[in-house]
């Protein structure tokens, strides 16, 4: 069924973009997957998730990331939380998902573009799945990108540094090479470091403006220094504690209060990415009447005495920074009962 739905979009021309269509700018969740007691997929809150996320301003959704503990799902699952989130979006917003993981060779891993590409606006390529080894040079993952670019019928695609399970960071001259060719409209780059970064945008805004590239920050520390060098959005862990303040800086870059919101987004990382994703699921459900667990299957799902005082008091820090530039955050059971 889902390569029937591929085809017909072939058929409707719908598998390339139009040549001034570019991706939004602004925030783009890496999105938890909830889950019940016995470690299954709650999709009930994955399409609460969703709409949550679109009220609060996120202008796109990563719907199949590591942060959804994509490595721990099977390739059904996979494809089910990307079909999910793009029906409850139902164009609203722009959606992409991950393609590929653990493929033999580069046809098996085209041939997953093509099924998950059924379901979301663009497929994002995971830049180590396309090298075997962390030493392997630019020449490889190069070569290797151009025969999957060549097997995916000008499906429009996208770009990912997941540091799982090898950190294979992209240069700013082959991120560059990747934006020339067209054919990535979405780049989440976890490089963490402000030279590269400064880099990389400077390289893809010197190529031809009809180029679709945008590039999303994944990094909080470095956000607005990358918003105010060019760079497109965001990208992040933190967007599912508190999307509105990432939605709200993505675009107000130059906005008196936009230093002090990215002092404190630096300074409550640490809290974030401390035992994350499970830390977020605790996070979301310290809003009033909205049940979440915590269980995970990529980690143990305990969190202690002490890490939950400090995402209590986050969730506080939230509040507080909200109410300074005027944002009132959206709990989940809001978009329950509207």
């Amino acid at each position: 069924l889902c390569l029937f739905v591929f085809y017909l979009k072939m058929e409707e021309g719908k598998t390339t973009m139009k040549e001034d269509v570019k991706f939004p700018e602004g925030c783009f969740p890496t999105m938890i997957t909830p889950m019940n007691e016995d470690k299954s997929i709650n999709f009930d809150n994955l399409e609460v998730l969703t709409e949550w996320y679109i009220q609060s301003g996120c202008t796109g959704l990563f719907a199949n990331c590591l942060s959804s503990e994509m490595f721990n799902l099977s390739f059904k699952e996979r494809l089910q939380i990307t079909k999910v989130v793009n029906e409850k979006s139902a164009g609203r917003v722009t959606v992409v998902s991950s393609g590929g993981l653990n493929y033999d060779t580069i046809e098996e891993h085209a041939d997953f573009v093509k099924e998950v590409f059924c379901y979301c606006d663009a497929v994002v390529i995971v830049a180590n799945q396309l090298v075997e080894h962390i030493t392997d040079g630019e020449d490889v993952w190069k070569r290797n990108a151009m025969k999957l670019l060549s097997l995916t019928d000008d499906i429009p695609l996208g770009l990912y540094e997941c540091p799982q399970p090898f950190h294979y960071l992209l240069s700013p001259s082959l991120l560059e090479w990747a934006a020339s060719t067209g054919r990535f409209y979405f780049h989440k780059d976890t490089c963490c470091r402000t030279e590269p970064i400064k880099e990389k945008i400077a390289k893809v805004k010197s190529l031809p403006a009809e180029i679709p590239f945008r590039f999303y920050n994944a990094n909080v520390a470095t956000l607005l220094m990358s918003l105010r060098e060019g760079g497109n959005g965001f990208s992040g862990i933190s967007a599912n504690f508190y999307p509105h303040l990432l939605v709200w800086l993505t675009s107000n870059k130059d906005h008196e209060n936009s230093d002090y919101v990215q002092t404190m987004l630096s300074i409550a990382e640490n809290v974030v990415a401390d035992s994350y994703p499970c830390s977020a699921k605790y996070f979301q459900s310290l809003f009033p009447n909205f049940e979440i667990t915590t269980q995970c299957r990529c980690m143990s799902s305990g969190l202690s005495e002490e890490q939950k005082i400090k995402l209590a008091e986050l969730h506080k820090m939230m509040n507080e920074v909200s109410k300074k530039i005027g944002v009132t955050p959206l709990s989940p059971i809001d978009v329950i009962s509207s």
